[in-house]
């Protein structure tokens, strides 16, 4: 399965109202990439950009490779989405922070729709959209880093 590259201005749009923010401010703020999972298999296919901001040496990947560095408070809610989609056709959307390093925070908006067969084969379409900067968070200071 290969990650195909079908980034239209609908799609640009919706991650944009997704979010809350302008369309036209959308790629001037986050990398958006399209990813892809194929459930037989459990296989993540990620865009260039997305797989080297989630940390991940390749593509595909596994899941757990996909959310270790998310926020580990918001892991249940991602794996709950994902495991939600891989048992029945439906959109879904979650947002968490990838977190890079102590007290640094990337968000990170997730959409995608799922196509199962028979509860344990299909595929997920997915895009990301990734913070282009990142969020320091220290208790006594708060600012983005570039």
């Amino acid at each position: 399965m290969a990650l195909k590259s079908t980034m239209t201005s609908n799609r640009l749009a919706s991650v944009a109202q997704f979010i809350g923010i302008d369309p036209r401010e959308l790629e001037n703020l986050f990398v958006c990439e399209e990813w892809s999972a194929e459930l037989a298999t459990g296989l993540v296919w990620l865009g260039p950009q997305a797989a080297s901001l989630h940390g991940t040496a390749s593509t595909p990947c596994g899941i757990m490779d996909l959310i270790h560095l998310y926020n580990p408070t918001d892991w249940q809610k991602v794996l709950q989405a994902l495991e939600d989609a891989a048992t029945a056709s439906t959109t879904f959307s979650f947002s968490t922070s990838i977190q890079p390093g102590p007290g640094l925070h990337r968000p990170v908006f997730c959409f995608g729709q799922s196509e199962t067969i028979d509860g344990s084969d299909g595929t997920i379409h997915g895009t990301f959209a990734i913070a282009r900067v990142c969020m320091e968070t220290v208790p006594d200071r708060r600012g983005w880093l570039n």
